[in-house]
Order: C-alpha cells, then sequence, then structure tokens
C-alpha cells in the first residue's frame, strides 16, 4: 500500500531527527519540561505517525490518533484542526530539524562555505534516504486522491526549508559575504545545486551518491559552484571535503 509508505518515510526521518541535536523545543515548565500542552501535542504527533505506519495516510482517522494517544478529539482538533493540518506538523517538524545548522549560534560566525557545506550534507544526505525516497513516490503516486497531501507536504517542507536558507544568505549578503538581490531565488538555486539528479535518480533506481565520501564530494562541489555565482572574491574557493 501507498499510504503505508507515507507513514514509514516519517518513521524513518524521525529517527534521524531524534538523533541530531540543537533542535528547536517546544514551552516548557519551570524545571525544562515541555509544558502540558507541548507534551500533550508531542504524543498526538507521535501516535499519528504510527498509525500512518500501520494504516497509511488515507485510511488513519482522528479517532485512531487520539486512541492511541490518549486525551481527546477536540483537544486534536484544537491543535491541528484536521489530518491534513497533523500531516503538516509532522513535516514541518521535520523540516526544521533538516534545517537545524541554523539553529546553532555559532552557525553566523562560521565562513560561509562551511555552513553551506554542513547544510548541504545533511539536506542531501536525507533527500536520498531510502525512506525519504519512498515518501516522495508515495505523494506523487497519491497527489490525485489526496490532493491537499501533496500541497501539505510541499508547504510544509520543501518550501519552508527555502524559507529558512533565503534567511541566512540574506543575512550572509548583508555582511557582505555574499553578493544576492533575490534571497529566494539563490537559496532555490542552492537545493537545486545540491539536489541535481540525485533525488531523482534515487526515485528512478538509478546510480546515486550513496556513501559518505561520495556525499562530500557531491556537496562540495554544489557549494564551490553556488559560491562562484554568488560569493565575493575571498569566498570564491571550494568548500572544505570536511
Amino acid at each position: 500500500m501507498t499510504e503505508c509508505r507515507i507513514g514509514q518515510a516519517l518513521s524513518a526521518i524521525k529517527g534521524f531527527a531524534q538523533a541530531k541535536s540543537g533542535s528547536k523545543s517546544g514551552p516548557t515548565d519551570e524545571h525544562g519540561k515541555p509544558s502540558r500542552r507541548e507534551a500533550r501535542r508531542e504524543a498526538i504527533m507521535t501516535a499519528a505517525t504510527q498509525i500512518f505506519v500501520e494504516k497509511g495516510y488515507g485510511a488513519t482517522s482522528l479517532n485512531d490518533v487520539v486512541r492511541l494517544s490518549g486525551g481527546s478529539l477536540s483537544t486534536l482538533y484544537d491543535m491541528f484542526t484536521n489530518k491534513a493540518g497533523l500531516f503538516r506538523a509532522i513535516v514541518t517538524h521535520r523540516c526544521e530539524l533538516m534545517t537545524g545548522v541554523f539553529e546553532n549560534p555559532d552557525v553566523h560566525s562560521r565562513p560561509v562555505a562551511e555552513a553551506l557545506h554542513d547544510l548541504g550534507v545533511r539536506f542531501l544526505s536525507v533527500l536520498i534516504a531510502d525512506d525519504t525516497v519512498t515518501v516522495m513516490r508515495s505523494v506523487i503516486a497519491e497527489a490525485i486522491q489526496f490532493p491537499e497531501l501533496a500541497q501539505v507536504f510541499y508547504e510544509a517542507g520543501p518550501s519552508q526549508g527555502r524559507v529558512r536558507i533565503a534567511g541566512y544568505l540574506e543575512e550572509q549578503a548583508r555582511r557582505g559575504i555574499l553578493t544576492l538581490d533575490a534571497p529566494e531565488e539563490a537559496a532555490m538555486d542552492f537545493c537545486q545545486l545540491i539536489v541535481r539528479d540525485a533525488q531523482m535518480n534515487a526515485m528512478m533506481g538509478l546510480p546515486y551518491p550513496k556513501t559518505p565520501e561520495a556525499i562530500e564530494r557531491h556537496v562540495s562541489r554544489a557549494v564551490a559552484c553556488f559560491l562562484r555565482a554568488y560569493g565575493t572574491a575571498s569566498q570564491q574557493s571550494p568548500a572544505p571535503a570536511a
């Protein structure tokens, strides 16, 4: 079932996200623990992810989610509005963790080539992961039956990711490190250079950079190309292979 593949991919991305440090956290109480509302929100999202794995998006009901997570249906509606809103929240959270390099306060003082390289490696590694490829195939396959699914996935995932990248690039331009007039277009160029044909090849079962070394080389070339287009003279050198 293609619907089940969506849940499986979300579960895998969740595991990846939990392994990363520096992620955003919700409101906490005086002891530094998640607030009651935030804990309830996390429980609902965890339960929803599990049920998407078991049943798929189309077959999952919000009653299923409430039975597993506890609480009430009214609380779920208050937090997420509907099933599409719940799916959006899950994808948004994963996107925030994928671009978590920007949450590190040191990122703004690091050489731009290093920051972009780290972002590119994380970005590409997630995009070509088996389960991410599966969710992309599934979203494409189910777009006609569930038109909101593709829209929600795009708005909460790729679109928001580019917004965060654009914000970082705009800041670097203000500092005189990059030269660009349209941060959003520059962010799109960066993403295209990182992805290139790697994700499409992965989706079609064709060769693509799989090993850490191949990913490093792929990203280094992409960052060097980006800096040749947008960097000042001092920045137009290849990103470190790290």
